[in-house]
């Protein structure tokens, strides 16, 4: 059993403090000394000294310093103030903790050692209050940071008490302490109960408050858009609402007055969608002024993202196990967001962008499912996934705020994660929305694409990995065996994948040695580009008209089109389906008009 915890001592670091301009930068030395430096000479300062800085990097590139050895007090921030931002500059950190703005980089150098020690203090005080389970897991990560060498490791350990191994345990399996999202019976029906104007009106003067500026036309426009939200009469018709209005005339809360009313009313989600991951975030805060208290705005308002967007604990429990000295202090940094973030969003959510410029993407925005690698319901963390606990919490939400991406791909897919389909939908910046059904209801065919198709399906080949990256046998094997024809329809798409481009192909593609069919179509695609393309001598933004095509070209596509189609359903995808589609045509059949191609 390790000793209870000592008495916290607050322990500064004994370095200089580093501040650098665009011209010259200011050292605070171990005596209380200002110096001002050019920044050769704070170049050489830094790689002697290992000062305190506020954002390496950016000190790094100003200096013109690869890397040094540094204290960075964002670091400190994002122990002791997990899923909070700053901005990552001396006046930002020090404006948020409540310290007087810094008049000249001077105060800037001092102020960096004021913030250190009142967030070590806070760190103290925080500690003491937590619950014995929280204390310890801070501890715990706490212990583990320091004994892989974090430069702040002493003074964390020095405020939380620690003293010899006191502060080992399990801390960094955050997964352990989430909650599990729990399953609800499936939600009734929605209710059909229309919003009237007048209480459109009074919806939204109570969001704005008696001491609000009067603005009528945001009233009109919210009593307009009351429209949207009458019952249809006829299969298929559905109500629509085209509003304009100009800018200042507060069309957020004009349309959220009726919708929030809608939901209330009828028990079912409205989907308010925009262009944007910033602009979803904007209309996050923008709904403060509906659901003031925290807790409330939790339950019924959920923000909806692609899985891309958010952490994966398998991801995360991988980086954890590989144990590696250069990646605890990340490993431990994340595990603290971990236990402090709303919902695990990682872009555009309360993950600060620029840590992952302090710990690299790779431990970072890398732990986020961006290859489509997700194992669903055979994940050990599955019960306690973040987007699967959105996925239920959206449900039974009143708003769901979400992006056109999305709704266009779950549009695209026949409907939400469980084929249910929202009734309601509001589409702010909606001259965006026709781009992204281009996106969503179309194909786009590069040579990265398929590559990564190719490794999904087949797994990594000749890579020394220990990534769970599987191909799709492996994924599938213990599902093939429910199904009669699912081991021939698991052998038909691994033999097809052999099609798209392996290792290698660029290589292969510039020497004009392509070695599959998609290699062939893409080589002979990179032949006409380059071919009648301006500016030839950049191999950025090339771009051509697709007719007349080269010679093979046609053929290459249609040879293409046969293999991937053993890809698809067996139905209707088969290689005699595409052969029809083909050979059906008639000879004088030639292609629709097209936008150009690019290399």
């Amino acid at each position: 059993m390790s000793a209870p915890p000592a008495p916290p001592r607050i322990v500064l670091p004994h370095v200089p403090a580093l501040v650098t301009g665009v011209k010259g930068a200011v050292l605070l030395d171990t005596d209380g000394e200002f110096h001002r430096l050019s920044l050769a000479q704070a170049a050489a300062q830094a790689r002697d000294t290992a000062p305190l800085v506020c954002h390496m990097p950016a000190v790094a590139g100003r200096l013109g310093l690869d890397h040094f050895p540094a204290l960075d007090i964002l670091e400190l921030f994002a122990f002791v103030r997990p899923a909070r931002f700053c901005l990552p500059t001396p006046k930002g950190v020090m404006e948020a903790v409540g310290l007087a703005r810094a008049a000249d980089p001077e105060d800037e150098a001092e102020g960096l050692f004021r913030c250190a020690r009142m967030l070590l203090e806070e760190l103290a005080d925080a500690t003491r209050a937590d619950t014995a389970v929280r204390a310890a897991d801070t501890r715990s990560i706490a212990w583990a940071m320091a004994r892989a060498g974090w430069g702040w490791g002493t003074a964390v350990l020095a405020a939380l008490g620690i003293q010899g191994d006191g502060g080992r345990n399990n801390g960094l399996r955050v997964w352990e302490r989430l909650p599990e999202w729990s399953e609800h019976a499936p939600e009734p029906p929605p209710g059909n109960v229309p919003v009237e104007a007048e209480e459109a009106r009074k919806r939204l003067a109570a969001i704005l408050g008696p001491t609000a500026e009067q603005r009528p036309a945001q009233a009109d426009y919210a009593s307009a858009v009351t429209g949207a939200f009458i019952p249809r009469d006829h299969a298929g018709e559905p109500r629509m609402v085209l509003a304009e209005a100009g800018t200042g005339t507060g069309k957020t809360l004009g349309y959220i007055a009726p919708a929030s009313l809608w939901a209330e009313k009828n028990g079912a989600p409205v989907w308010i969608s925009t262009h944007t991951r910033n602009l979803q975030r904007q209309l996050d805060t923008e709904l403060d002024r509906l659901f003031p208290d925290p807790l409330e705005k939790a339950r019924r308002v959920v923000v909806r993202k692609g899985r891309e967007n958010y952490v994966c604990l398998l991801n995360y429990e991988e980086q954890m196990m590989r144990n590696r000295p250069q990646e605890a202090v990340a490993t431990g940094l994340m595990a603290r967001w971990l236990l402090a973030t709303r919902d695990g969003d990682m872009v555009g959510g309360d993950f600060p962008g620029w840590l992952s410029d302090l710990l690299g993407r790779a431990r970072t925005l890398g732990l986020a499912d961006r290859r489509g690698e997700c194992i669903f319901s055979g994940c050990p963390h599955f019960n306690k996934c973040f987007i699967e606990k959105a996925v239920r919490r959206a449900r039974r939400a009143d708003i769901v705020v979400a992006n056109h991406a999305l709704v266009m791909v779950q549009a695209a897919l026949g409907g939400l994660d469980d084929a249910s389909q929202p009734t309601r939908l509001v589409f702010d910046e909606g001259h965006h929305v026709f781009d992204a059904a281009d996106g969503a209801f179309s194909t786009h065919l590069s040579g990265m694409e398929t590559t990564e198709v190719r490794r999904w399906l087949l797994g990594p080949e000749g890579e020394n990995t220990r990534s769970r990256a599987r191909g799709l046998k492996r994924r599938a094997e213990e599902l093939v065996g429910l199904a009669e024809e699912a081991p021939a329809a698991l052998d038909s798409a691994l033999a097809a994948a052999q099609a798209l481009p392996g290792p290698g192909w660029q290589n292969r593609i510039m020497d004009g040695a392509p070695g599959n069919p998609t290699e062939v179509f893409l080589s002979l695609v990179r032949q006409q580009v380059y071919a009648r393309a301006q500016g030839t001598d950049s191999p950025y933004s090339l771009e051509t008209e697709c007719r007349p095509m080269v010679d093979g070209l046609a053929e290459a596509a249609m040879a293409l089109a046969q293999s991937l189609g053993r890809l698809g359903c067996r139905c209707c995808c088969s290689r005699a389906a595409w052969k029809r589609s083909w050979t059906t045509r008639p000879p004088t059949w030639t292609p629709p008009p097209a936008p150009a191609s690019k290399a």
